[in-house]
């Protein structure tokens, strides 16, 4: 499945399951640095738009963040980047985004949490809720 095709429900009964009922949880897409983006871009035009085009479902438990890529498959699992791995931990809130950034594992990762679309409008909802629960300790 890719981004045109998911459903936010399909994508809540997946959290659901996997992790029990009101379980907190954000869909983003990945965010490069201007610097990143713009040798991507040189690289080529091709991987720049499936890179910056990629989309998570981000689950947040006081075990770490569990990552599920949803832009391509809807058949892979989530990912746990475990809470002792995680370092530099930041969240900035602007207008209609935010963005999330971290390190993980000595490499710099960063999400942007759209609030506005079809596949994103509980985002704003969940953001809000897991910034009064402190990030379940993240």
């Amino acid at each position: 499945m890719n981004l045109l095709f998911n459903d936010k429900d399909d994508l809540k009964k997946d959290v659901d399951r996997k992790f029990g009922e009101g379980k907190n949880y954000l869909i983003a897409m990945k965010h490069n640095s201007p610097e990143k983006s713009g040798l991507k871009l040189l690289l080529s035009n091709l991987y720049y738009t499936y890179d910056n085009n990629r989309t998570f479902v981000l689950v947040f438990d006081p075990r770490g963040i569990y990552e599920k890529e949803i832009s391509n498959t809807d058949k892979a699992d989530f990912y746990l980047m475990p809470e002792g791995e995680i370092e530099n931990y930041a969240v900035e809130k602007k207008g209609k985004k935010a963005r999330i950034h971290f390190d993980y594992l000595g490499k710099q990762v960063s999400y942007e949490i759209p609030f506005t679309g079809r596949l994103f409008e509980e985002n704003e909802k969940n953001f809000d809720q897991l910034t009064r629960k402190n990030w379940e300790k993240i």
